[in-house]
């Protein structure tokens, strides 16, 4: 019995063991989260089927009990889609093996397993933003319940009295065992993703400040001389040659403007950080923005509640908060968009200023390479405002958030520390 156990917790193991590996050897599970889970729940469905079925069929529920481990897995680590694929192999499984006439009771087994999984669905929304400690207390208040209710499910098919409790005991701590390692490797799963995801993000980071501080001084001493050098030939030229000296000039101003980004990613330059009114930062934003609004035919609403003051550089402030409404504007411009600038205060240590629109959204992927090196959703956009704003955010002790659906619009919340002694 203790050899079927022992076989038992490796066919619940190697699926997960195997999903470990290709998930962090594949990059496409990373960049497709649907595709994670369905792998997940089929990877789930496989482990269940190998429990029921080896090292023999099962010949009573008590048997087979481990089959909770990799449900419960699926539904925590792999949503409602990894959950559904596992429960569908499960049922499946379980049905078959009645028709052979390995044992019967399959309704029980089925509201049994179906009674797990609502029980797992509770935690599901919010188990990826909990502490790996507290996902780790939830798993095991699972195991518990769902150990539970396995003996309930045998007294209902009448075995209480066939139970060895000796077996009971050797089921129970081998399942706690085999959920533990579970948990462990797939937060070692997560845990390794995140650190890879990191070391790749500061390693763009990395790239883009060389280029930053190497490329733009480089480029900023010819542009200078090119744009003085057409701006006096625009003095004796007329007609069609003027219109494409001035249009050069402009487009000059533009690659200008790149290089600053650039300038400022790499080093963003503080140069007087004061205590600041947000409903002062607001005026003064609303000079900027107002042009861009109307030609984009765009509403913005700004508004702050008052007394609400932070300690920044004012023109880098506006720069960072300019930058990620002109985003919205841009987003929002082909439906009669609207735009809100809100600021108050979130708790008693910090301030939130939260800009809405109900623009062309984006989905999770996109929303997950936001702030990366070149990565814009913008056709001619180089995604280098975005990474400046963060930067700028980041300099004044504050925290940007992102939260957007696609075809909804996008919410972004920017929390800087609140003075109170104004």
């Amino acid at each position: 019995m203790i050899k079927d156990l022992l076989l038992d917790f490796l066919d619940i193991l190697f699926p997960i063991l195997l999903y470990q590996f290709i998930v962090l050897t594949k990059p496409v599970f990373k960049r497709s989260p649907l595709k994670n889970k369905i792998f997940l729940g089929m990877l789930c469905g496989i482990a269940i089927t190998l429990s029921m079925l080896l090292p023999s069929p099962i010949s009573n529920d008590l048997d087979g009990d481990l089959r909770n481990i990799p449900l419960i897995i699926s539904l925590l680590y792999g949503g409602f889609i990894g959950g559904a694929i596992s429960f569908t192999c499960f049922s499946i499984s379980r049905f078959l093996i009645d028709l052979q006439g390995f044992l019967h009771g399959f309704f029980s087994s089925f509201v049994t397993a179906a009674l797990v999984c609502a029980v797992t669905s509770i935690f599901v929304p919010q188990f990826h933003k909990r502490t790996p400690k507290n996902r780790f207390f939830i798993v095991m208040g699972l195991w518990f319940v769902t150990f539970m209710a396995t003996l309930c499910a045998l007294m209902n098919q009448s075995q209480a009295s066939e139970m060895n409790m000796f077996l009971v005991v050797q089921v129970g701590l081998l399942q706690l065992a085999a959920m533990c390692m579970s948990v462990f490797l797939m937060e070692v799963t997560i845990h390794t993703n995140t650190m890879q995801e990191q070391i790749l993000h500061s390693e763009k980071l990395s790239i883009a400040g060389h280029l930053a501080s190497s490329v733009a001084h480089e480029l900023r001493s010819p542009l200078t001389v090119i744009k003085g050098f057409i701006q006096l030939a625009l003095r004796d030229t007329e007609g069609k040659t003027k219109h494409y000296l001035e249009t050069t000039v402009s487009e000059l101003k533009r690659v200008e403007y790149v290089i600053d980004d650039y300038l400022n990613y790499a080093k963003p330059q503080i140069e007087k950080v004061e205590v600041l009114s947000l409903a002062d930062v607001f005026h003064q934003m609303n000079e900027l923005i107002y042009p861009l609004s109307q030609m984009n035919n765009v509403r913005v609403e700004m508004n702050s509640e008052g007394n609400l003051w932070v300690r920044a550089d004012k023109s880098k402030l506006i720069q960072a908060l300019n930058n990620v409404v002109k985003n919205s504007i841009e987003a929002s411009k082909s439906q009669q968009g609207i735009v809100s600038i809100h600021a108050y205060q979130a708790d008693q240590l910090d301030v939130c200023i939260k800009i809405c629109d109900n623009g062309c959204g984006m989905s999770g992927e996109e929303l997950d390479k936001l702030g990366t090196p070149f990565y814009s959703t913008q056709n001619n956009g180089t995604g280098l405002g975005l990474m400046v704003t963060c930067k700028i955010i980041k300099a004044f002790d504050g925290k940007i958030d992102f939260k957007s659906e696609k075809g909804k619009g996008t919410e972004v919340s920017i929390l800087m520390p609140m003075i109170t002694n104004c």
